[in-house]
């Protein structure tokens, strides 16, 4: 008899993972590096001043590219864009607000989502993991009481199928932030599921 289950704990997320960054345009290439250079070193600083440990903070993406306008099919060049995105991982969760106006005050000008999550995952995965076990077992039972058959609850074999994080990505929208309004983050809460899959002998 093959059964499957599904367990899943529902947690309040402990950590977010934000990227954000600079974007600056020129159609000089080094003026466009030196100014971006300038507002993310800015940013970094300020983040280390809000106690972010330098190592959660790393460079999530940084490239150079060339912008063009079109007119009637001609391509023109317009200039240069350089992007630099850090990825930042805030604790505690509730200040996520300010941290994002922070950076916005020293220049970013780009916040690309909002990844809230749990530092110990692993720890609620096992919690998921033994109510889905437990929930092939509760199967299990049902249907061999309703073939008349007995059956071991130990399963014969066990296979875990699945492992995931529901969470959502939250797009932010920049305004101005002032002394009395900080950007709101609503954490809400995360499921943290697995699935399995028995097969039980009678």
């Amino acid at each position: 008899m093959l059964v499957t289950g599904d367990g899943t704990v529902s947690v309040e997320p402990n950590q977010a993972v934000v990227t954000l960054g600079v974007i600056t345009e020129d159609s000089n290439l080094q003026k466009a590096q030196r100014e971006n250079a300038e507002s993310t070193n800015n940013i970094i600083q300020a983040l280390l001043q809000e106690n972010i440990p330098r190592h959660h903070i790393q460079t999530y993406d940084y490239r150079m590219d060339i912008q063009y306008d079109y007119d009637e099919g001609i391509q023109i060049f317009r200039g240069y864009r350089v992007t630099n995105l850090l990825e930042v991982i805030i604790e505690p969760i509730d200040k996520v607000g300010l941290i994002i106006d922070t950076a916005v005050d020293y220049g970013a000008n780009t916040v690309r989502n909002i990844q809230l999550t749990v530092a110990n995952q692993d720890r609620y995965y096992l919690e998921a993991l033994q109510k889905a076990v437990e929930n092939t077992q509760i199967k299990a039972s049902i249907i061999a009481q309703e073939l008349g058959v007995s059956i071991s609850s130990i399963p014969y074999s066990l296979k875990e199928i699945s492992r995931r994080e529901e969470s959502e990505s939250r797009p932010v929208v920049l305004g101005v932030s002032t002394d009395s309004l900080i950007t709101p983050i609503e954490p809400g809460r995360l499921a943290i599921k697995a699935k399995v899959e028995a097969e039980f002998r009678y």
